[in-house]
């Protein structure tokens, strides 16, 4: 990150005035270059449960809430592979911010759903940050040009700093649910400027505290009927664009990340560490050095399987073909076994650190919080892993909406 970058995020400057990073390499770059600022900041983000906005301005100077914008926009378009590595990299700093920048650069896959003209109104900061739910909590009323939207969401992510925000909800008419041909309730997400929604004090999680992912209301709230889209609307061409749950596919690099984060803590913490009663070093014990061995692979190779099935869906979306329903397996898959499998890394290694593992001055108890609280997301969950099951034996539900949507 540029003198400038950095003397930005210090002040919490809400927007950047340097040159925006102009490639998913510039970013990554930044994204490492701006840990510093991000450990510094950890802590106080948990206590106040919202990113400090240091540690947001920070963010926004690595270019991270960008990198899904579209290069017709001067955006940088970043590959799916790298935006993995932004994330992982920004996660090992801290991982509410990892999860924030995580959530936060979907604009670029949402404004892809809307006409051009309609998301470069909203996103006319390229900068813009996103929070919100896809999932339908709230009700679609239809009224001439649009809808009036009523509901309460809940998980929204780096709210506190949101620029747009997006509400899942159900279309209804004269109170019944309207159905599309399918005989499916129809279900539209709403995208609107963040302060047309209310902020809902309701995040007191176990970890990533500081993501602020709070509930958030709407009432009677009009919303153009063009700043809504169905699940799977795609209207922007390119391979970043073309496959509608691409926007969840980097959420593998937050869990990579704490993981790595908690290793190395973990590891500087052990080199100091005497075993009682026998005032051994810990670094001298057989279990220990096992332990670390078999945490260090486990990480490893669930790094290696996320990078290697992301590489083959996004090579196949370049290549404008549609993932095999094998590729769609592996990816939905892979979510659960990487998160569950850092998770319990770190927690197999917290073992051998000892009390130090859960005093709250050492950063691996934050690191093993945040990974437990990840590990209850939505796409983290054993029904997903069911569901890549039957993709991979090929008897998935064909009505299911995951697979109909190409949610996964």
């Amino acid at each position: 990150m540029s003198d400038i970058a950095l003397a930005n995020a210090d002040e919490t400057t809400a927007s950047t005035t340097h040159l925006p990073p102009a490639d998913g390499e510039a970013i990554l770059a930044n994204a490492r270059a701006a840990a510093g600022v991000l450990q510094e900041e950890a802590e106080a983000g948990e206590r106040a449960r919202r990113l400090t906005d240091r540690a947001q301005a920070a963010l926004r100077a690595t270019g991270v809430f960008r990198m899904s914008m579209p290069r017709s926009w001067s955006g940088p378009e970043v590959d799916l592979p790298t935006q993995l590595a932004i994330i992982e990299a920004l996660s090992a700093a801290d991982g509410s911010a990892g999860w924030c920048a995580m959530i936060g650069s979907d604009g670029g896959y949402i404004s892809a759903a809307l006409d051009d003209h309609v998301g470069r109104s909203l996103y006319a900061d390229l900068d813009a940050v996103t929070a919100g739910w896809v999932q339908p909590g709230g009700e679609l009323l239809p009224v001439e040009g649009g809808y009036l939207l009523s509901g309460r969401w809940q998980f929204a992510s780096g709210c506190a700093h949101a620029d747009v925000m997006i509400g899942g909800a159900m279309v209804s008419r004269d109170g019944r649910a309207v159905v599309d041909s399918d005989g499916r309730p129809e279900v539209r997400v709403a995208v609107l400027p963040a302060d047309r929604f209310d902020i809902i004090d309701h995040w007191n999680p176990t970890g990533l505290a500081g993501s602020g992912s709070h509930d958030y209301a709407a009432h009677d709230v009009l919303v153009p009927a063009d700043q809504t889209f169905c699940f799977g609307d795609q209207q922007r061409p390119g391979p970043l664009y073309a496959w509608p749950g691409l926007f969840a596919a980097h959420l593998v690099g937050v869990p990579l990340g704490i993981a790595r984060a908690a290793l190395d803590d973990a590891e500087a913490l052990l080199r100091d560490k005497v075993l009682t009663p026998s005032r051994a070093r810990a670094v001298d014990d057989a279990h220990t050095r096992a332990t670390i061995a078999r945490g260090e692979a486990m990480v490893g190779s669930a790094r290696s399987y996320a990078f290697d099935v992301t590489a083959a869906f996004w090579a196949t979306l370049v290549a404008g073909d549609e993932p095999s329903l094998r590729q769609r397996a592996a990816l939905a898959g892979c979510h659960a076994h990487v998160a569950r499998t850092c998770r319990d890394a770190v927690e197999m290694v917290g073992d051998v650190v000892g009390t130090a593992s859960i005093r709250r001055e050492h950063a691996v108890e934050r690191h093993r919080r945040d990974l437990v609280t990840l590990c209850q997301h939505v796409l983290i969950q054993q029904r997903v892993t069911e569901l890549a099951g039957a993709l991979w034996l090929g008897v998935a539900d064909p009505d299911d909406p995951r697979v109909t949507n190409r949610v996964l």
